[in-house]
Order: structure tokens, then sequence, then C-alpha cells
């Protein structure tokens, strides 16, 4: 194994970039050179040349190590190695943004002293600078150095051990990039105070980032900002250039001019600021030229086509798909023309973008009456650039009579949104495994030519944008071939952030990581409100708190361990944003449990007013604390609004409100057991049934909560009498204490089972062993109120013991309780696979964080009759009923879009070996915008359900899933007989 010393007795190995390497080489050759101060202590030197060597401020120990930063075809040291037969550049040259790391001993015979050389080669700038930013991550530097405030750990020796040349692969997708966007009042501001305005300054550190994850493409920031205006002038376009960033701009800023250009520079084109083409073609033509003229000189891939101002319409709702296409078009031929006459003769050596962007799709593919876009000669050479339906999930992909357009396809996909159906924007929400299955399904048809994503702020977007360029540069280690691989990734980006903390401590990372992220994207903070979570059924609400809780401990506990610079990481890229959304999801949890018990009148209402009070604290100090961390690095980072959204955007949102309870004058309890409906306050005549317990009947359960309550202001013992042997009471007796001083207070019990806020909560446990069947138990609540009156609650136990059928168990057969059955989807019994297409388990995929189910490869697509056929993959699951009948059978798919303009996202199912059904997902009409009602509601909810009704028989039955339209994905079942109310909830199996 060869070796190389980078750093060793305070002595760094010397840093060679030419005076013919470019400008952009030299400069993140200085950025390199303070990566390795940042290690060492120490700056490299650099020298220009092979001559700079014998210079007197140069000592000869420290070239003895020296590290060549070149380009092919730029580099006179790199044609002399080779002249040599030292090294070969044979195998990268001619190759897209490749780099080959060598290590060459005696590189000049001329100049013994000398004795190694690592040479970093690369194909082209972007390859250089590759290469460079990999000597960075193999001297322990996070591309996240500055922008995760990602300190490296600090060594005394750095030695590169090299088994054999390093070859990087050429970049899977072409264009890869982000979008700063929706960046007011947050990432506006912070680049404001920090930097003076979105400015050059600004763009340096972003470009940097965008390099060091090996990214090439970017459309800058655009509310109030001109990229080629405000550097200022030119200095961020020529910055971007220099570096060898490509710039772009958005879907509806073309010819290389800002949104915000035109109504600031009409009138050096036109007396009319109207944005129209049909009213000022001559005016906005000359605006387009100059932009064209302004921005040549530089890389680029130009916007084309025209939408209206401000990411509307161009035309009004009366115009027809026909007067929209002919307008797009005489926009985009003047916009040729001028890129001829004024970039390139030869047009298809422009690099050119066209957004199918909204009701841009639609011109796209055109009607029976009208050709689309996609069939005009014109843009045979244009990169059509494909949309998410702006909340993370793709739609209308290239198709197999599509899929070889000369100028391929991009993807414009989404970490941030400001629009409808509810804006999110305020810190991360993004599931790595959701963005590999979309953008692997993207890739997979045809997808390659650009993915950029909407980073919004881009602060607190660190972890999922790393993801995002990774599978972009190299789609073969983190495409559809690698299912359920997101976990390796995880615990790899955690290992390159926080190399210096224990194990435990990087599992409980990881815990953060996928705790914060599962509850922001399986609802995010902006369409958070109290009546989300069901404060009853199912315990939704009790098991949703426990959860959140635990991970915001968890957050809580890494914020007091870790130490220094892990410390400092951590609180950059995860734990604010991870507490104050975990904060979020408990305050407004809390606020559904007051409501519930507002209304039956308990005073234990006022403990959760009390609780929302201290997180809408916490929510607000959180966000200050963010905003002073580190200096204030990254104030008004966190200052969007991110909570109980009334309408698309932050226009009227609200913390939640609370009611507080007055008690009652007078002895009034209230008993519920938790998870069911039904209240009861104490023997009366008219008082309702006795509270049953269903929890006992799922053999999950270990406990079961009695909640005894006060409504009124004077305390009482309460005393269980039970006599049933496989029940176990844990506290029998107890005492609740009210005080009418204390309107709202947090929970507080002493040593004796007290409590001074109006609630009491028994345990019941049970004894499984003594449970044989169905049985139904009875025990009493009796209350002694210190008023001298009593009273008595009856509470009912049902309970189950499962007796699965000879051949059966829980892993294939799913049992009726109370009426319900619940099939994970993953939890198949039997598959088969057609034409080597087949169901997967996707691991974190359901709406939950459970797995879910789709068939790979993922662009397989079965029509109609090989569905009825039974020529589709299918999967296969038993349920045991527990009498004939009719039951509603819910199918819960994962929020996806059809790939395919107009599917529905169809499927097949039969039951029994009965006839093959055909159903689709999504209704009549479904299309992925505002004023379509189901996906408004589907991509709040993030799932689809489709409801049916089957005939089912006593015993066993077997249903079918049968695959159908591409992009659907499985995540559960749902059976409830015809005669039982389902009761809601937002997540729960059960």
């Amino acid at each position: 194994m060869d070796k190389f010393t980078i750093f060793s007795n305070n002595i760094p190995a010397t840093f060679l970039i030419e005076e013919e390497s470019f400008e952009g080489i030299k400069l993140i050759g200085k950025t390199v050179a303070e990566d390795i101060q940042c290690v060492t202590g120490i700056m490299p030197e650099i020298i220009r040349g092979i001559l700079d060597m014998q210079a007197e401020n140069v000592s000869e120990s420290s070239c003895e190590n020296i590290i060549l930063m070149a380009t092919c075809g730029h580099s006179p040291v790199l044609d002399s190695l080779e002249s040599l037969g030292k090294i070969t550049t044979k195998d990268i040259e001619g190759k897209r943004e490749v780099y080959k790391i060598s290590l060459v001993d005696e590189p000049f015979p001329e100049n013994g002293h000398v004795k190694q050389m690592l040479v970093i080669a690369g194909s082209d700038k972007r390859g250089t600078i590759y290469g460079m930013f990999r000597l960075s991550e193999m001297c322990g530097v996070s591309p996240l150095i500055y922008f995760g405030d990602v300190t490296p750990l600090k060594k005394n020796e750095i030695i590169l051990k090299l088994d054999k040349e390093i070859v990087s692969k050429e970049p899977s997708v072409r264009y890869r990039g982000f979008f700063i966007n929706d960046e007011w009042p947050a990432f506006g501001n912070w680049a404001t105070e920090k930097f003076g305005d979105v400015n050059a300054k600004c763009y340096r550190k972003i470009f940097e980032l965008l390099l060091r994850l090996k990214g090439n493409y970017m459309w800058p920031a655009m509310w109030n900002s001109n990229f080629s205006e405000d550097g200022p002038g030119l200095l961020s376009a020529e910055l971007a250039d220099k570096l060898g960033v490509v710039m772009g701009l958005s879907h509806h800023e073309p010819m290389c001019r800002a949104g915000n250009e035109w109504q600031q520079q009409y009138k050096k084109y036109s007396d009319d600021n109207t944005w129209s083409f049909l009213s000022n073609e001559e005016g906005i033509t000359k605006f387009w030229e100059d932009g064209i003229n302004r921005n040549k000189a530089f890389e680029n891939v130009i916007t084309i086509g025209m939408r209206g101002e401000a990411d509307s319409k161009l035309m009004p709702e009366d115009a027809t798909l026909s007067d929209n296409i002919r307008v797009i078009k005489k926009a985009i031929k003047t916009q040729d023309d001028l890129i001829r006459r004024n970039v390139n003769e030869d047009i298809s050596m422009v690099p050119r973008m066209l957004a199918i962007y909204k009701e841009v799709e639609d011109y796209y593919f055109g009607d029976e009456y009208t050709e689309g876009l996609k069939d005009w000669d014109e843009l045979k050479d244009v990169i059509f650039l494909l949309s998410d339906d702006n909340h993370g999930h793709v739609r209308a992909l290239p198709t197999d009579d599509t899929r070889n357009h000369p100028g391929g396809f991009g993807m414009y996909y989404h970490f941030d949104y400001h629009g409808a159906p509810v804006s999110y924007e305020w810190v991360n929400c993004t599931r790595l495994t959701k963005t590999w299955e979309q953008m692997s399904l993207a890739y997979e048809s045809g997808v390659r030519q650009m993915w950029i994503v909407n980073v919004g702020d881009l602060k607190l977007n660190e972890y999922p944008l790393s993801f995002f360029m990774d599978m972009a540069y190299d789609y073969e280690k983190y495409g559809e071939k690698s299912v359920n691989k997101i976990e390796e990734y995880v615990y790899g980006w955690i290992n390159r952030q926080f190399p210096g903390v224990s194990d435990e401590q990087k599992k409980d990372i990881a815990k953060v990581l996928e705790g914060y992220t599962r509850f922001n994207a399986q609802r995010t903070p902006e369409t958070m409100n109290p009546d989300v979570y069901h404060p009853v059924n199912f315990m939704e609400g009790d098991r949703v708190w426990r959860d959140a809780r635990d991970i915001l401990d968890t957050a809580d506990r890494l914020n007091r361990e870790l130490r220094d610079e892990a410390l400092t990481a951590y609180r950059s890229m995860i734990y604010y944003q991870a507490a104050a959304s975990l904060n979020n999801v408990l305050m407004n949890v809390e606020a559904g449990m007051n409501r519930e018990l507002a209304l039956r009148g308990c005073v234990y209402a006022n403990h959760y007013a009390e609780s929302v009070r201290k997180r809408i604290e916490e929510d607000i100090r959180y966000v200050n604390e963010f905003h002073e961390f580190n200096d204030c690095k990254w104030k008004h980072m966190m200052s969007s609004d991110h909570t109980n959204f009334r309408s698309w955007d932050a226009y009227n949102w609200t913390y939640p409100t609370v009611s507080v309870v007055s008690p009652i004058h007078g002895p009034k309890a209230a008993v519920s057991f938790r998870g069911e409906k039904i209240v009861n306050y104490g023997a009366h005549w008219q008082c309702p049934p006795a509270p049953v317990s269903y929890g006992f009947t799922r053999p999950e359960t270990t406990e079961v909560f009695l909640d005894i309550d006060s409504r009124g202001d004077v305390s009482y013992f309460y005393e269980i009498e039970n006599d049933i042997d496989w029940l176990i009471c844990k506290n029998a007796k107890g005492r609740v204490e009210v005080s009418r001083s204390r309107v709202a207070n947090l929970i507080a019990e002493d040593d004796n089972g007290t409590s001074s806020d109006g609630r009491k909560t028994v345990c019941f446990a049970k004894r499984g062993e003594l449970i044989t069947g169905k049985i139904e138990a009875k025990a009493k609540v009796k209350i002694s109120f210190d008023d001298g009156t009593f009273t008595d609650v009856d509470i009912i136990f049902k309970a189950d013991k499962e007796n699965y059928p000879d051949g059966y168990s829980r892993e294939n057969l799913y049992m009726e309780k109370c009426g319900i059955i619940t099939v994970n989807a993953e939890c198949f019994h039997e598959k088969k696979d057609v034409r080597g297409a087949g169901f997967k388990v996707v691991d974190y995929l359901g709406k939950s964080g459970k797995p879910a189910i789709k068939v790979f490869p993922s662009t397989s697509n079965f029509d109609k009759k090989e569905i009825l056929d039974g020529k589709a993959p299918l999967v296969k699951y038993n349920v045991l009923v527990e009498d004939d009948g009719v039951y509603t059978l819910d199918f819960h798919l994962a929020m996806t879009n059809p790939i395919v303009k107009g599917g529905l996202l169809k499927f097949g199912y039969a039951v029994n070996e009965s006839e093959i059904i055909i159903e689709n997902a999504l209704k009549d009409g479904y299309f992925t915008d505002f004023p379509c009602r189901q996906w408004c509601d589907d991509v709040l909810s993030h799932e689809h359900t489709k409801s049916v009704k089957v005939s089912l028989h006593k015993g066993i039955n077997t249903i079918a899933l049968y695959a159908g339209d591409a992009g659907a994905v499985f995540d559960k079942l749902v059976l409830c007989r015809e005669d039982v109310i389902l009761p809601k909830t937002y997540l729960y199996r059960q």
C-alpha cells in the first residue's frame, strides 16, 4: 500500500496550482488549504509553478511532498509527468467532471528533494474541483463545514493510504443543483445582515457548498433579488463562472433575466410595463436580448418559454389551450432567434431548458385538437424540466414514446414550497426514503439530464440536500437497486458530521433524525393543529405524545451530553429544528387533549392549557436561541411562521387556542377508559352506559388506563373493587385533589398516589395465561367525596386470547377485533412476480414511518387485461372474520401521483379467489394543483384512501392485491364490518 504524507511534524505538504490553471481552481485551492488548516492548525503553502520551489520563502522540507491540482489541457506539469511516463490521464480525458488521484514517487528527476507528488487531475474544471474537495474529505473535512458548522477533528498527522489510483465516475445526472427560494424573511434577512445583500460574498459560500456536494448547477434567490445585478453588478455571475457553477434561472425567468428585472427596468425597453407577448412583444424582446448579451460569456442553461409574472399564468383564464400554446411558441421562436444571433448560430450547442411546470404541463401535452410542445421540432434539443407537485411527489414522467427526446428530461423537486394547499417553509420536512423512492422512479423513467431541488432558505435542509446531491451524482450507488439502504446512508452521514462521538450517541442522533423528520413529513409543522391527532380513538393522541416526547428527550439529552465541535454541529443542523418541531407536535396534541376534556368539563383540561402555554414559550425560545447560537451566525434562519396555518400562507396563523375549565361547585366526577369515547359521571338514573375497555382484545396491549377525573371543586377518595382473577389493578386506591386556586397546573402527585390537578389515572394489567377466549368482566369504581356524598361507576373489560387455526400465526393471519381488521401491507403471506417485476417491502416508506410495498422495477406497468387475467404481480393476505357479512375495505396508499398524465393509480384486488376487480385510487379528473379537492386533501394527509365493499364468510378469507399503474405505494388495508363505525384517526393501524 502506498502512502502520502499530507501533514507530519508540523509540516504540511505544499500545494502546486499553476498559473495556467483556471481561476476557479486557484480560488478553491485556497479554500482547500484553509480546510487543511482547520484540521492541522497550519496552512499549506501554495506555489504556482516548479520554479517557485526554489523561492527563498519556500523551505526545502515543505517541498518533499507536493500536491498537484491540475486540469487536463491546462497544466504543463501534468503534461511533463505524462511525457516522463510517470502518469497517464488517458482514462479521464474527454470525460465529464471526472478526477483522478495518483501518487508519483520522485516526479522530477532534476529536482531530487521532491520525494512524492499527489496528483489530482481533472478531466475539466469541475472534475479538478471535485478532486480537490475529495482531498478535503479524505482529511476529515465535511462538505458541511460552513453551512453545518462541522468543525473537523484536529490531527497531528495526516497520511493517506492509497491501494491504487482513485478514478471517479462520470456523474449520473448531467446538471445537479438546488434553488434558493421563498427566501424571505429567513434567508434574505440573514444574507443582508451577514453579507450586506444577497451578493457575491454570500454566493461564494453557497457555490462552495454546491461544489463540495458535487453539484454543478444552480438557480439563485429570486423573491427580491436580481442575481446578475446584485453582485454588485455582474460579480456574482462572474464568480459562478470562475468556479464552474452553471447558472440557470427559475421556471418563470427566461433568457437570463430575473423575475424582478422587468418592472425595475421596463422603461429602457417600452412605455408599457405589461408582461404580455401579445401587446408588448417588441419591448420584451429587447429586454431578453440584453439579458442574453449580458450573460452570454458565462456558462448557463438558458431558461426559455414564458409564464406570467410572479409565478402566474401567462394569459387570462378565458384563453384557450390553443391560444396559450400559440403565444408560447411565438415567444420561444423569438428567444431561439436571439440565441442564434447573439450566442451561437448552432443553437443545439447552447444548453436550454423549458420548465413543464403548473399550467405549462397542459401546453406540453396539448390535446386532441392542438399539438403540444412535446412534439414540436423547435424544442428537440431542449431539456424538458418536469416537476413534482410542489410537495415531493413526481408526476407525468417520460413514457416509452417520449423517453428518447434528444434534449433529455429534468426534474424540479421540492423540499420547500410557498403555495397551495398550505405552504411549508420553516424547517426540514423531508424523509430520505420518500426522496429516494420518488427520484429513483424519475431516474428509471429517463429523467437524467437535470435534477434541481427547491431548498427554500437552504439552512436546515443540509441533511436531505446531502442525500439528493449524492443520489444525483452517483445514482448507481444510491438508486433503485439499493432498496432499504437509507439507514446505511444515514449512519454514513452521521459519521461524516460527528466523527468523534460514541457509537451510542450516533444511534441517538439517528433516532432524532428519523423521529423529527417522520413527524414533519407525516404532517408538516405549518399544517399541524389540535384536530390532526385524535385525542381519544386508539389512544392516538397518547401514542403520538409519548413517541414525540421520547424523541425530544433524546434530543435534549444529546444537547447536554455532546461537547465542543460535535455540539456545535448538532445544534446547527439537528437540535433546534428537531426540538422545535417535536415541541410543536406536543403543543398541538395537548391542545387537542385540552379541547376534549374541556367539552367533558374536566378540570384536568387546565393541565393541558398550562402545558400548551409553556410550549408556546418554548417555541419562541427555540427560535431565539438558534438565532443567538454560534455568535448569531444563523440569525433569522428560523424566522418563518410555522404552525396552525388557517389558509395557504401565514396570513392568519395562530398558536393553538385552549380552554380553561372552572370546576362546578359540588361533587362531580368523570370516569373513562383511555382510548374510548364513553364517559360516566357516576350513578344516576340517566347516566350513560358503563365505560368499556376493548384494549385487552388486542394481544399487543399490555396495559389499560382508566382516568378518574373531577368536574367539581370537591376532592375525593376512590377505590377499585376488582375480583377478576386475570385483571391486575396497580393502584387500586387513591385520592383526587381539586383546588379552585389552581386553575391551571402541571402534573403533581405525591408518593401516596394523590393528585392535585383533578385527575388520577389507574393502570390495569392482565394475566394472559388466565384468558382462554373471548371474555367480559366487570369491576367497580367507588368514589367518596369530602362532603360526605358517594357515587360509583361500573367498568367493563373485554378480553380475548387469540387462538390461531392450525398452520396459522400472527405472521400470516389477521384476526378481527371489535369488527375491525388492520392489515399491514408489508406483512403478506404470499407473493407472485411477473416478468421479473414484483412487490418489495421498503422500510420507512409508510405514512407513519412503517414499511410499505411497491412494485420493482418501479416503472413496471400492468394494463387492465393483464390484471384481469391474473398476469400482474400480486401479494396475498389472510384475514379471519367472526361472521358472514359485508365489510368496508379501505386501501391506504402513500401519497404519490400517477406517472402518466391522466392516470388514476389503478390496481386490482380479489377476495377468496373470486373475480378480480379493478379499482382506481384516484377519482376521475384528478390533477395536481389547487382546484383539485382530492389532491389538496391527500397532499395534506399524505395518503390516498380507496374504499370498496366486500362480502366475507365466517372464518379465513384471502385478499389478493394486484399491481397496476406504476407509482402506486401500498401502506395498509383496513376492514370494518358494515355495522361498525371505524373510529377516526390520522395514523394508527389499531
